[in-house]
C-alpha cells in the first residue's frame, strides 16, 4: 500500500470483511467486557478472591457512584453478586458463573479474529502494528 492514502471506507472494509470483527462483543457488550474483565483480573490477583469497590473503582479510574451504577447494571443482567464483608464495613462483588462463560465466550472470538490477523500480517509487522496500536 506504499504511496495510496487510506481512507476510513478501506479501515471498514478491512474490519467489516476481512477479519470478521462483528464476532467480537455479540455476546456481551463491550462496556459490560470491560468491568467483567478488570473485576476478573483483580478476583485473581486477590489473596481472598474478593474484589472490593473501592479497589475496582481505583483500577478503573472511576467515581464511586459511576461505578455504582455500573456493577447495578451488569447485576441486573446477572454477571455480578453484590456481597459484604463478615464484619459489614466494605461490599465486594463477585462473578457469577454466566459471566464467566460470557468472558470466556468473548475471548474466544477475539482469539480466532487475532489469529487471523495473524495469519496475513508477517510476525515482525505485526509486533510493530502492536507496539503503534499501544501508542495511540
Amino acid at each position: 500500500m506504499a504511496g495510496k492514502r487510506i481512507t476510513i471506507g478501506m479501515i471498514e472494509e478491512f474490519f467489516v470483511d476481512e477479519l470478521d470483527g462483528e464476532r467480537v462483543f455479540r455476546s456481551l457488550e463491550r462496556a459490560d467486557f470491560v468491568i467483567l474483565h478488570c473485576i476478573k483480573k483483580l478476583s485473581e490477583e486477590s489473596e481472598d478472591g474478593r474484589v472490593y469497590l473501592k479497589e475496582l473503582g481505583t483500577a478503573m479510574g472511576v467515581t464511586m457512584p459511576e461505578l455504582s451504577r455500573m456493577i447495578n447494571s451488569i447485576q441486573d443482567k446477572g454477571y455480578v453478586l453484590w456481597k459484604t464483608s463478615e464484619d459489614k464495613t466494605r461490599t465486594y462483588v463477585q462473578l457469577t458463573s454466566r459471566a464467566n462463560r460470557k468472558i470466556e465466550k468473548e475471548q474466544e472470538d477475539m482469539r480466532e479474529v487475532f489469529n487471523k490477523i495473524k495469519r496475513v500480517i508477517p510476525h515482525d509487522e505485526l509486533e510493530i502494528t502492536l507496539a503503534t496500536v499501544r501508542k495511540i
